[in-house]
């Protein structure tokens, strides 16, 4: 089976967060001016909300109707310049090193890779938290930057200003899937030591878990649980999915015990481009389904090279 590539990065205690207590400097470490800093951190109103479409590409700029309320999500776009400076505070936190069974948001990573980590098992348990980040509690966040990174008190409060939207992590920032990891971490360490203390797999890819293992007891299931629901946070029943020796379906992989691979919902999808592109004729259509066309092969093979070799 392919290998994960090793990817290098610092300790929590060498982030250039760790320990900052100066504005001054954390304005320079963001690349703005300290008024601009003063500017964003004020409280004023800094996001549009927007509701997408849980599966097409579909904006509203109005909520959606009672009956279509389930298929969006609302979003909170954020202004230009406090986005840029979330996506700083974005970049310098994803360059500590992640655990190894955090998958997204990785830089390098991908939910192939989260899939991959689970051949070979016979039992999988696959649970999806719900409402991620509206639970990541600004305390949370304040936590985090003041405990963990001993940043000083007026730091620690202009940084959970920049990254939180009415008391929450916001949907739509692009700093909002590192933090709520880190806002959470101590849970995640807790739940790993009992998974890999049961012999067992785990992966998080954003706010899908999966545990897997030749056998995943419910009672080690019934712990997890336990440790989330006392966090603060709770699972979709709905998402909850629990297999013996059957193929998984994680992430959108199919992990069987062979290696990784493709749905047949994609291979679906995969022959009717190709028989659209066979009775397309304006040549921009044609184009644009061919290059649809070649992104599905390259995902196929992407899926497919996490295989186990024959004995």
């Amino acid at each position: 089976m392919q290998k994960m590539p090793l990817k290098l990065g610092y300790r929590l205690v060498d982030s250039p967060f760790y320990k900052l207590k100066s504005r001054s400097k954390l304005a320079r470490l963001l690349r703005v001016s300290t008024e601009t800093l003063d500017q964003l951190s004020s409280g004023r109103m800094l996001y549009a909300r927007r509701w997408k479409h849980k599966k097409l590409e579909k904006w509203l700029c109005q909520p959606p109707s009672e009956d279509a309320a389930d298929i969006y999500r609302p979003i909170d776009i954020p202004d230009p310049c406090l986005k840029a400076v979330q996506s700083r505070i974005a970049s310098l936190l994803s360059r500590i090193h992640p655990p190894d069974f955090l998958f997204s948001p990785v830089k390098g990573r991908s939910y192939v890779e989260n899939a991959a980590r689970h051949v070979g098992s016979e039992a999988f348990w696959l649970l999806d938290i719900a409402d991620y980040f509206p639970s990541c509690a600004a305390n949370k966040v304040a936590r985090f930057f003041r405990s963990d990174l001993d940043c000083s008190p007026d730091v620690s409060a202009v940084l959970v200003r920049l990254t939180t939207h009415n008391e929450c992590l916001p949907q739509g920032s692009p700093c909002s899937p590192i933090l709520a990891y880190y806002c959470n971490r101590p849970m995640w360490l807790a739940i790993e030591k009992i998974v890999t203390d049961a012999g067992c797999k785990l992966s998080l890819y954003a706010d899908d878990i999966t545990i897997s293992g030749d056998v995943v007891r419910k009672s080690m299931i019934w712990e997890v649980k336990k440790i989330v629901h006392g966090n603060g946070l709770r699972l979709k029943a709905s998402k909850e999915v629990s297999l013996i020796k059957s193929a998984a379906d994680i992430t959108g992989v199919i992990v069987k015990p062979d290696g990784t691979h493709l749905p047949n919902r994609q291979f679906k999808k995969l022959a009717e481009l190709k028989a659209l592109h066979s009775t397309t004729v304006n040549p921009k259509d044609k184009a644009r389904i061919e290059n649809q066309i070649s992104g599905r092969i390259a995902q196929w093979r992407q899926v497919e090279s996490f295989r186990i070799a024959p004995d």
